[in-house]
């Protein structure tokens, strides 16, 4: 598990350390696993590489409070194609999520395809929803016997520019991740987000 961690560290490292945009933020998470409800304070940092019409992005998130430690880390690819006065963004993804509770860890890795759409509505403000989907692996539970299974996400945020130098966006995000399939056991979280960019 710690090769995979490192794998998706290294492969994040292209874009957050040349990155064309870079953003920092704030995350209340919440995590629903087997009986643990509740919520935590994440920070967020992400950088985005241009490539033209494509991009690869990288995000680490990383929070802890009611007794758990919570990490995720995710890259992605992706394709920028104008549709409609907006932008459509099939992507393909990749990342890690490990929770740490009361002395056990839960923990995966995860990869799949999306979309997303984003729409201006004027100068300062854009509007975007996308989602994904895929299977998750290498899942682990302290005591368990773990098989994975489908993955999917999706987040809805809104962007407003014109604000200092950057942009600040203000959305909502799920992503259901199941652990152990004979166990019933997911892992899910779910949080209002916050994080402020800036292009350089």
């Amino acid at each position: 598990m710690n090769k995979l961690i490192l794998a998706v560290l290294i492969a994040m490292a292209p874009a957050a350390a040349f990155a064309n945009s870079a953003s920092i933020g704030y995350d209340n998470v919440g995590v629903s696993a087997g009986g643990i409800n509740a919520t935590l304070p994440a920070g967020t940092l992400a950088g985005t590489l241009d490539f033209g019409s494509y991009a690869a992005k990288a995000k680490a998130t990383l929070g802890s409070g009611n007794g758990l430690n919570y990490q995720n880390y995710g890259i992605s690819a992706e394709k920028r194609i104008a549709f409609d006065g907006g932008q459509f963004t099939p992507r393909i993804l990749m990342g890690y999520t490990h929770l740490g509770a009361f002395g056990g860890n839960i923990s995966t890795a995860y990869a799949g395809f999306g979309a997303g759409y984003q729409y201006p509505l004027n100068q300062f403000v854009t509007v975007g929803a996308s989602a994904a989907a895929g299977r998750d692996f290498a899942t682990h539970v302290t005591g368990l016997n773990t098989v994975g299974g489908l993955f999917y996400q999706a987040k809805g945020y809104a962007e407003f520019r014109g604000i200092g130098p950057g942009a600040l966006k203000i959305g909502y995000e799920y992503r259901h991740l199941p652990i152990s399939m004979s166990n019933n056991l997911h892992l899910n979280t779910d949080g209002v987000f916050a994080d402020y960019s800036v292009h350089f």
